[in-house]
């Protein structure tokens, strides 16, 4: 099994060190775990650091990137003989701007994964109880999905992301203010947002934290994996968002039944920024 979504305490929203999120990942049972730590980088939104040793370091210094590798290359060797492969990730917020705002260091950093997010709506997070009311207030429904998504499309252009994060986050907060209707507020953006995936080779991840905080479905819901895979993605992956060690590897069995039951070949697996389909047992038996 595979968590590709963790967030140690370098997030500033984050606790637990990454050894402890190691540990958790082999007593779960899991093979290969990514790190994911947030590269929050819009000045705007001011989340704009990370913590390193207690302290709080400001996005743009290289410090903590060196640091960051060096941690967890270390924990991939250390746990390579209880069988656990420790990959390099990072999530970057999308943004109007973000190429022009990431850290130097950022470029020359050998990560195996790198995970686009669209958190913000006019600079303001759409993941924060108490900040995205404030731009549900701001937009009808269907305003609301031409922002979300021309961010989103915008983005995939930019050739940064390996893998899109928690495709509809809008239904965190939106579906207590909008309704049901948001459930198909995806549907108008399908096509464009399949075909540039796959022009881009951009994969997608079926995110379980929202079955944490008591939704039904992981993100993205169900119906739109499988009409990524009708629109012709080929590329998935899974994982919990962990901001615990606690929640490592939380809902990843639902994920991959998603996937399974959708028609894809199974999940990918990363190196390098490259990705490989980890083919279902039963499906490799029948090619």
């Amino acid at each position: 099994m595979f968590d590709y979504h963790i967030h140690p305490n370098y997030s500033i929203d984050a606790e637990g060190e990454i050894d402890q999120f190691c540990r958790a990942a082999v007593d779960t049972g899991l093979k290969e775990i990514a790190f994911t730590t947030h590269l929050d980088t819009d000045r705007i939104a001011d989340d704009c650091y990370v913590n390193v040793k207690g302290k709080k370091v400001d996005i743009a210094s290289s410090i903590w990137f060196e640091e960051y590798e060096s941690e967890i290359r270390s924990a991939g060797d250390q746990y390579a003989d209880e069988g656990l492969r420790v990959l390099l990730g990072v999530e970057v917020d999308c943004f109007p701007g973000v190429e022009d705002a990431l850290p130097e260091r950022f470029f020359s950093t050998d990560f195996d994964i790198v995970i686009g997010s669209v958190h913000l709506i006019d600079h303001v997070a759409i993941s924060a109880g108490g900040r995205a009311e404030e731009v549900l207030r701001r937009y009808n429904l269907e305003e609301l999905g031409e922002k979300y998504f021309t961010v989103m499309l915008d983005s995939i252009d930019l050739g940064l992301y390996d893998i899109l994060a928690h495709i509809d986050l809008y239904r965190r907060f939106g579906e207590s203010f909008y309704g049901g209707a948001i459930h198909d507020l995806w549907k108008t953006y399908i096509k464009e947002l399949g075909d540039k995936m796959q022009r881009k080779s951009v994969g997608f991840e079926i995110n379980t934290s929202s079955l944490r905080r008591g939704m039904p479905q992981p993100m993205p819901e169900e119906r739109i994996v499988h009409a990524l895979r009708k629109e012709g993605v080929r590329t998935v992956t899974v994982g919990s968002d962990a901001h615990t060690p606690s929640d490592v590897g939380k809902g990843i069995d639902k994920a991959l039944e998603i996937i399974r039951h959708a028609g894809f070949e199974g999940p990918s697996t990363f190196r390098k920024r490259e990705a490989t389909i980890w083919k279902f047992p039963d499906r490799e038996k029948q090619n």
